[in-house]
């Protein structure tokens, strides 16, 4: 039986280090194309049920996890690297015009990324086309960044809306609510997000009373 067998943390370690790496890539995938923090928590954004923050966790946890088990597969297959690396080097005599292009090349586009100039900034530039697409031809922005996290008195004075008003409107819909709640908690376990919330308070006149 497979339980009967005694356990490998070297085999463990490189399992670990595979699966965790692949879903770091799907991780890293989403998170290039997902929307701007400031639209994806105001509309709630989701992709397959998770939403911005979980996809961000996910691939920040993954990639410790990735980064502990590439240290031990290291330590597991030192000498076996440092005779592989030995060997290359005696090689790499003999090809030395396609290290120095290799070196040429990481230098370029290392400096290229950092001064953010043409064209490796392009790479990015698709990732932000790529965002928009997502709520293309909808009205999505906040009124400011991260007004779904302030609380209804921050919010109202902010925007010099009636509090009361508001939490009549909000009161009359169902929601529980006081000064300190905010627009996150109410759309927490409804199918609402902050900006339905908030477009449909801001359809009532008592919010400007």
């Amino acid at each position: 039986m497979f339980w009967e067998k005694s356990f490998s943390f070297r085999g463990f370690i490189s399992l670990l280090v595979t699966f965790s790496g692949l879903v770091m890539i799907v991780s890293g995938v989403i998170a290039y194309i997902m929307p701007e923090g400031r639209i994806a928590y105001w509309a709630d954004w989701r992709f397959w049920g998770l939403d911005k923050a979980q996809w961000n966790t996910m691939h920040t946890v993954l990639s410790f996890i990735f980064a502990i088990g590439t240290v031990f597969h290291l330590i597991f297959n030192w000498k076996a690297l440092l005779s592989y690396l030995r060997d290359k080097v005696k090689k790499t005599y003999s090809m030395r015009s396609e290290l120095v292009l290799v070196l040429l090349i990481t230098i370029i586009c290392t400096h290229g990324s950092i001064a953010r100039v043409p064209p490796f900034t392009s790479l990015m530039d698709l990732g932000t086309e790529i965002k928009k697409t997502w709520y293309a031809g909808q009205e999505v922005q906040p009124p400011f960044p991260h007004a779904e996290l302030m609380t209804l008195q921050q919010l109202t004075s902010k925007m010099d809306l009636n509090l009361a008003g508001v939490l009549a409107v909000l009161q009359e819909q169902g929601f529980k609510v006081d000064e300190k709640t905010t627009l996150k908690k109410l759309a927490a376990g409804t199918t609402a997000s902050p900006m339905q919330i908030f477009e449909a308070m801001m359809m009532d006149d008592r919010v400007y009373e």
